[in-house]
């Protein structure tokens, strides 16, 4: 993996093999995340931050544009979507963690952004009316589901996004398998409340879930693979069966 832009196409192989499944029950996450808040940014931060900034460059929010930050955590996405979409625009952040969406507003106010809603909810779950946000940011946010969640959850996302809204994930990835990856399913594996984030099959488990892949980004970061994947819904919104769904024996 590089950090170079590679396009992608709508062809794709079956992924080689199953993902970790995830452990946690999301009250426990709730309540990691809560006493986690105050101390998040000075550990997460230089591990997502690069990533993080791809993502939002591809995401490209526009003046006056509704976006929507889910898994928002202490808000610097939250804070950068407020800024792009302008006084003419709102930026919403969703988080289960109440901890996270403090700080979040924190965030908001020590930047004078008053055009930014910060809501405490369950991303799998979402509180908004259908086709409620012309762009949805996600930022290692997604392979914190279960396998079994996922279909349902990029549904939710689809639903709140407009016909030709943009949707961008910013994931661990398990394409390109190799050693570090390995090393870190393992250590996940056996800390599945502080190591929660597992690598997942990006882009083919956005196109199963109906949509339209327009770019992919791979870059690592501490030499873990990250994809970044811009998307829209297909005007179908047909998904087959995600390619996650295959869980790992055991």
């Amino acid at each position: 993996m590089t950090g170079d832009q590679r396009a992608t196409s709508e062809a794709t192989d079956r992924p080689p093999g199953p993902i970790a499944r995830v452990s946690r029950s999301k009250p426990d996450a709730r309540d990691w995340y809560d006493a986690f808040s105050r101390r998040y940014d000075a550990v997460a931060n230089p591990f997502e931050t690069p990533a993080r900034t791809s993502g939002l460059e591809l995401l490209a929010p526009e003046p006056g544009e509704r976006a929507l930050d889910v898994g928002c955590g202490t808000g610097t996405a939250l804070v950068a979507l407020a800024r792009a979409v302008g006084p003419t625009g709102i930026a919403v952040g969703i988080d289960l963690a109440d901890g996270m969406c403090r700080a979040s507003r924190r965030a908001l106010a020590g930047a004078g952004l008053e055009r930014g809603v910060v809501l405490v909810g369950d991303g799998a779950s979402l509180p908004f009316a259908d086709e409620a946000f012309d762009a949805v940011f996600a930022s290692f946010v997604l392979e914190l589901f279960d396998t079994p969640e996922l279909p349902a959850v990029l549904a939710e996302w689809r639903r709140v996004l407009a016909p030709d809204g943009r949707l961008c994930v910013v994931s661990l990835s398990r394409g390109g398998f190799g050693p570090t990856t390995w090393l870190y399913e393992r250590v996940h594996n056996l800390l599945p409340t502080a190591v929660d984030c597992r690598p997942i099959y990006v882009t083919e488990t956005l196109r199963e879930a109906g949509f339209r892949v327009l770019e992919a980004r791979y870059e690592t970061v501490w030499r873990l693979p990250v994809e970044i994947g811009l998307c829209r819904p297909r005007e179908d919104g047909s998904g087959g069966r995600p390619a996650n769904q295959r869980d790992r024996p055991g």
